[in-house]
């Protein structure tokens, strides 16, 4: 995992890098040299030794290409072995130099033989070729103007930073695709990749790579299905444990991180809990049930409110743009403490209510057989009343966050990603996982890097997110609860009796911040949305220099604080079905 940067004519120094150094304190480097006729091309990047843990020669450079790279090409082995029978030497032991070698044999088809997340730029001399890895877990931005052209793997490497609103923004209340919230930063779009032409001056972007509708090899039948996913999991698990150094876990109360317990064996796992949630939203015990039963050592974080107040400035710093979640604090704070213990690597489980229909919002869209006394429809009350149009009508107005009004806005943008071809389900999932995933992955890469932690996502191996798109609809949402293919693989692989196979929903990891700041139990994000976004733009618009995770925010600096109280909290809006 690393931070890169680079560019033709740009203004990046040693600050700038140095701006990137969580992604990779092991080593640094920056060389700048001539484009002839053109200017002074600039290479930079910071390193953190995960595959081949001894320095080596940076930037990595083969003939007359050179890449820079940050991620991880889970399966570099078999493709070196590859390279190798095709005439190939290589002088590392890294996933970097094989990258660069695959280039150079494939050209941008070598994209479509990586199994792996990473952002990448190599410099051939005449042009820039950058890519991304298909669901955007590696994060890459650019900005190109007339004989310059810069990218890196955050937005604050950059210099001359203006906060600029984005419709997009208002409306999903975090950036996808392309949008940012700084004037002329654009991101690489998840799959896709970019060939800035030197002569030409021309910047050009592709897609590679999209989740396939598929129509006549539809997947049916159960034992074949189940029997499938697991062995792809099987081998998405063990390909995320290639590392020279130890691996562990983010282990919750529910069924997809605790699959992902079984499958990897690790021997360490991290778990979050709220005092202020012991009562009602409570991950403890089906953590310890299932962590004693694996033999799993588990650690407890227990985030406070000082802590929250003392985070706040570097969050934003690391985040960069808000991504309309609470979670952005447990995950700093559980990667923090993974950093603490020594670890480089974390396994996580991100990507499976997306792939597999596990949100209970969605059951509103997909099933009508909810009584007036069911406990799921008196909470989503309010948002079932604005149910009625079409399919993709009835999805905006459940995820619009600002009325009707919102809804026929998210329409527009949501349009060209949802097909009449598809089924609702088909449709649901698809858009949670090329749109409303990106936040969640945003939030997960900064927060973890930002204590040179690297987050590795079984689910979203692109072989699993394939799969689940060419299931029947059958056998992800049954009988009004969804993700049913994983509650039949989790009752194969974990021990019996375990609690997490009995637990009816799973509320993934919401944060008391409202209490802390309004004294109100309550999941809105109306304030924190402001002012996560006030804190984003003050921490990169006003720090030239990286702000430390230990840096202290004053009280004062919250201007929504409120007495404390012991109400019980409302049930929050994205509940996640196990």
């Amino acid at each position: 995992m690393c931070g890169i940067l680079g560019g033709i004519n740009t203004d990046f120094d040693r600050q700038n890098l140095d701006r990137l150094r969580h992604r990779g304190p092991d080593q640094i480097s920056l060389v700048t040299e001539e484009a002839p006729g053109h200017g002074t091309v600039t290479l930079g990047q910071t390193r953190l030794n995960i595959v081949d843990r001894r320095d080596i020669d940076l930037p990595v450079r083969v003939a007359d290409s050179t890449i820079l790279f940050n991620g991880e090409i889970y399966n570099h082995p078999e493709l070196r072995t590859e390279l190798e029978g095709l005439g190939w030497t290589f002088k590392t032991k890294t996933d970097t130099e094989v990258a660069l070698v695959s280039y150079l044999q494939w050209g941008p088809e070598c994209l479509d033989r990586f199994n792996g997340m990473f952002a990448l730029a190599i410099w051939g001399g005449q042009r820039f070729f950058c890519a991304r890895d298909r669901m955007g877990k590696k994060p890459l931005f650019y900005r190109c103007g007339p004989g310059r052209f810069e990218f890196a793997s955050e937005i604050k490497a950059f210099s001359n930073l203006e906060f600029v609103s984005q419709d997009v923004f208002d409306l999903f209340e975090f950036c996808f695709n392309e949008h940012t919230l700084y004037r002329d930063i654009f991101a690489l779009g998840p799959g896709s990749f970019l060939v800035y032409d030197l002569a030409r001056g021309t910047c050009h972007t592709q897609s590679y790579w999209d989740i396939q509708h598929q129509v006549e090899h539809r997947i049916s039948d159960e034992r074949t299905a189940v029997d499938t996913f697991i062995g792809l999991m099987e081998d998405a698990v063990s390909v995320r444990l290639r590392a020279d150094v130890p691996v562990s876990l983010f282990l919750s109360g529910g069924l997809d991180s605790a699959i992902i317990a079984r499958l990897s064996g690790v021997q360490e796992a991290f778990t979050c809990q709220f005092t202020e949630f012991a009562r009602t939203i409570n991950e403890e015990k089906y953590a310890r049930n299932l962590a004693a039963r694996l033999g799993i050592t588990l650690n407890f974080v227990r985030p406070t409110r000082n802590e929250f107040l003392e985070d706040l400035a570097a969050m934003a710093y690391h985040l960069e743009m808000p991504t309309g979640s609470f979670s952005v604090f447990p995950l700093y704070r559980l990667a923090r403490a993974c950093h603490q213990a020594g670890y480089k690597v974390i396994l996580s489980g991100e990507g499976s209510d997306e792939l597999f229909a596990g949100y209970v919002r969605n059951e509103f869209l997909l099933s009508d057989k909810h009584t007036s006394d069911d406990p799921k429809r008196r909470n989503y009350a309010s948002m079932l009343r604005r149910y009625n149009g079409s399919d993709l009508d009835r999805f905006c107005r459940m995820a619009s966050r600002s009325g009707l009004v919102g809804a026929s806005l998210m329409k527009m943008f949501l349009a060209g990603h949802w097909s009449d071809r598809k089924s609702m389900l088909e449709n649901i999932c698809y858009v949670e996982s090329r749109i409303f995933l990106q936040p969640l992955l945003q939030m997960a890469d900064r927060m973890c890097m930002a204590h040179s932690v690297e987050a590795r996502c079984p689910y979203l191996d692109h072989r699993i997110v394939e799969f689940a798109f060419s299931l029947d609809d059958s056998l992800r949402y049954r009988d009004g609860t969804g993700k049913w293919i994983v509650h039949q693989a989790a009752r194969k692989l974990l021990p019996r009796g375990s609690l997490v196979l009995q637990r009816p929903v799973k509320h993934g990891l919401p944060t008391p911040v409202n209490l802390w700041m309004q004294g109100r139990h309550s999941f809105d994000r109306r304030y924190w949305n402001t002012l996560m976004t006030a804190e984003c733009i003050k921490s990169l618009l006003t720090s030239p220099e990286p702000v430390a995770a230990e840096d202290h925010v004053p009280e004062p600096q919250l201007a929504f604080q409120g007495p404390a109280h012991t109400l019980e909290p409302a049930l929050p809006l994205r509940r996640r079905m196990l």
